[in-house]
């Protein structure tokens, strides 16, 4: 794969120092680099930025993730915008919006799935109560 080119598939691959477009593979290790989207079985990610990661397995330490879809995800000093796994393991990092059944280590998450239908709540609520009071011209 040639930087910002096109998503190729391979087996097992060794990323740094670079800026990528897409990649896939089934075991990537991803080391001080930029990639748009990663597609993987199992990624191992340390000191990059990954704009879009879907894989199995996810062990990330020193990162900046933007949207992370996995069945397991690892942060270790790392930090994610949107999080949506089956079980999420955190160390010292944080997440803006975590979508997980199973939470476990030191995690800082700016909107939980808890949260986040407390505020739908408390949207619909707001809004049937100002309705009500200041009424609708029907």
């Amino acid at each position: 794969m040639t930087p910002m080119g096109s998503p190729v598939t391979v087996e097992s691959a060794l990323m740094s120092e670079n800026t990528f477009n897409g990649f896939e593979s089934s075991q990537i290790n991803v080391g001080r680099s930029a990639v748009r989207s990663l597609n993987a079985t199992v990624a191992n990610v340390e000191r990059s930025a990954i704009q879009q990661l879907t894989a199995e397995t996810v062990h990330a330490e020193n990162s900046a993730m933007g949207v992370v879809n996995a069945a397991t995800v690892e942060l270790r000093e790392s930090a994610a915008a949107v999080v949506a796994s089956d079980y999420v393991r955190v160390e010292d990092g944080s997440v803006f919006l975590l979508l997980a059944p199973r939470v476990s280590g030191n995690v800082r998450a700016v909107l939980t799935l808890q949260a986040a239908f407390a505020f739908g709540a408390g949207y619909f609520v707001a809004r049937r109560l100002a309705g009500s009071l200041f009424g609708r011209g029907r």
